[in-house]
């Protein structure tokens, strides 16, 4: 049988191509093997992710001040205040033209709340960042606020989007099931009489 389906049908595995953790790794390795040979630099491409990254972090230890964009949700959590115990911080941008609501708590963690219908369908995804509260009956606010989220969150996202409304798919496939043999049933008696 393919891929041991009783229906012979063939189901690819997902596969994980987040490596973010491995080109971090990497690059970790490659700095103390160059600081090893007494070589300036850290030989990365400046264009890898882990590069961008120490980028980031030695702008923020030098303390300059920031003129570019502030709406990055990284961004917005660095500049909130740290939350007690008994007191979340919340902070409201607007970010092309959607209401982006991000909370920082002590107990329950980062969660970012994007958009809202007048009828919300809301579901919750645990991305890098904290949990993101979606409105599936608002997907064009969150259309416009992915560019806040970084490439692996929004991969985090779509996916957990797609679960949903796949499952939710396949509820309505059972329950049209589930109706149609009644349906034939009810023709068969009447044809009987």
């Amino acid at each position: 049988m393919i891929g041991n389906n009783q229906f012979r049908t063939f189901y690819p595995g997902v596969m994980n191509n987040d490596n973010t953790a491995q080109q971090i790794a990497k690059y970790a390795e490659t700095v103390a093997l160059r600081r090893k040979m007494g070589l300036e630099g850290d030989g990365a491409d400046p264009n890898s992710f882990a590069a961008k990254l120490k980028q980031a972090d030695d702008f923020l230890k030098s303390g300059e001040s920031y003129e570019g964009p502030t709406d990055s949700i990284g961004i917005i959590l660095r500049q909130m205040d740290e939350p007690t115990a008994d007191s979340p911080v919340t902070k409201t941008v607007f970010h092309n033209g959607v209401a982006v609501t991000v909370t920082k708590d002590a107990l329950y963690g980062n969660s970012i709340t994007i958009g809202g219908s007048s009828n919300p369908d809301w579901i919750q995804v645990s991305t890098s960042v904290g949990v993101v509260n979606i409105d599936l009956n608002d997907m064009d606010g969150l259309m416009n606020c992915l560019d806040m989220f970084s490439p692996e969150d929004v991969t985090l996202i779509m996916r957990k989007i797609m679960e949903v409304k796949q499952a939710r798919d396949a509820m309505q496939e059972i329950d049209n099931m589930k109706s149609t043999p009644v349906e034939q049933t009810k023709d068969d008696d009447e044809e009987e009489e």
